[in-house]
């Protein structure tokens, strides 16, 4: 207690009553809140399964870097994406062949109008 001029003034004191508890509380709290900022980081899309997929002849001169820039879905990273359609191919590298078939995983529907029209214009 503090004394001045005759008014007192009490001071709380926090007390652990129990470190378990404490450290329970702790771990729980800072678990929950990893929980929720990666949930809204990931924004839900940590498993999207695409929606179509577009088979592409590979013709001479093709690299998974130009098929994979053709494709692209917005936001996406190129490399990560051409990781996905070596994982889809199962392909060990980076290396085609003229004529071989890949499949190219699309997203969107307006990806997949674009990458039709694409097709089209290549095969002409």
């Amino acid at each position: 207690m503090i004394s001045e001029n005759d008014q007192t003034i009490k001071r709380r004191s926090i007390t652990i009553k129990s470190k378990l508890r404490l450290t329970m509380f702790i771990v729980v709290t800072l678990t929950l809140l990893t929980c929720g900022f990666s949930f809204f980081l990931l924004k839900g899309n940590a498993q999207v399964i695409p929606e179509y997929y577009l088979s592409w002849s590979v013709s001479e001169g093709d690299t998974l870097w130009a098929i994979a820039r053709e494709s692209l879905p917005k936001g996406r990273d190129i490399r990560d994406y051409i990781i996905e359609i070596r994982e889809w191919n199962k392909l060990e590298t980076a290396n085609i062949i003229e004529g071989q078939l890949l499949k190219v995983p699309i997203y969107e529907n307006s990806l997949r109008n674009e990458a039709t029209a694409l097709v089209d214009r290549l095969g002409n």
